[in-house]
């Protein structure tokens, strides 16, 4: 089908941008039409809620690959656009308005120089281009190289990334009673999302909530 001279054409992006069964407050993948996920109860998630593109499945955890390990940007690029859409049919101008600053999940120095960027960065610039939220990038930073989450249980996720970061104390003033937007590619358990959020909340934020282009289904 044409693309019409976008980078995807309008039969996959209808397709991806098609409606999806998931929890209002983690975006968890839900088997049938539920408001919350049994997870949420059992689990003290710090953010108010989290907004998915999609389930981690193809052509998303293709395209998320692309971009994260062949550094092909330009799939950057196609995700952040699908995933304004995506917030565009969520949110309201209003409620848009409502958020102070974009958060990208940082990385550590050395995965960032290894990598040579940040996809979660990638992403957050688009969206700060497109929806004119401010951006920080210096406030919050990752203060621990952790091992990489895939392949670990829920536990050790969790004690894989607790206290792996940490707040600028010169610039943290910026933060109180700000509602922040927590950008990231993938949630997977929230590990690293909810330890993120435990220093933001140090800072005296008002609300975080997340955006991220996948949220990947729960191993039963």
């Amino acid at each position: 089908m044409p693309s019409n001279s976008k980078l995807i054409c309008l039969h996959c992006e209808k397709k991806i941008l098609s409606k999806r069964n998931y929890c209002l407050h983690c975006a968890l993948p839900l088997a049938k039409t539920t408001e919350y996920c049994g997870d949420c109860l059992n689990k003290d998630y710090r953010f108010e809620h989290v907004h998915a593109l999609g389930d981690y499945t193809k052509p998303l955890s293709t395209l998320i690959k692309q971009l994260k390990y062949q550094k092909q940007l330009i799939a950057g690029e196609l995700l952040a656009n699908l995933l304004v859409k995506s917030v565009l049919s969520r949110y309201t101008a209003s409620e848009l308005a409502q958020f102070d600053f974009l958060l990208a999940v940082p990385l550590h120095n050395k995965k960032l120089t290894s990598r040579g960027f940040n996809q979660a960065q990638i992403i957050c610039d688009s969206l700060h281009k497109q929806l004119q939220i401010p951006i920080i990038t210096h406030q919050i930073s990752r203060n621990r190289l952790t091992t990489p989450q895939e392949g670990l249980t829920i536990k050790q996720r969790q004690r894989n990334v607790e206290n792996a970061f940490v707040s600028n104390t010169r610039e943290s003033y910026l933060l109180k009673d700000k509602n922040i937007l927590v950008i990231d590619d993938v949630v997977t358990t929230g590990a690293t999302t909810n330890s993120l959020c435990k220093t933001l909340l140090k800072q005296q934020v008002n609300s975080i909530t997340v955006w991220c282009v996948s949220r990947t289904a729960l191993e039963k």
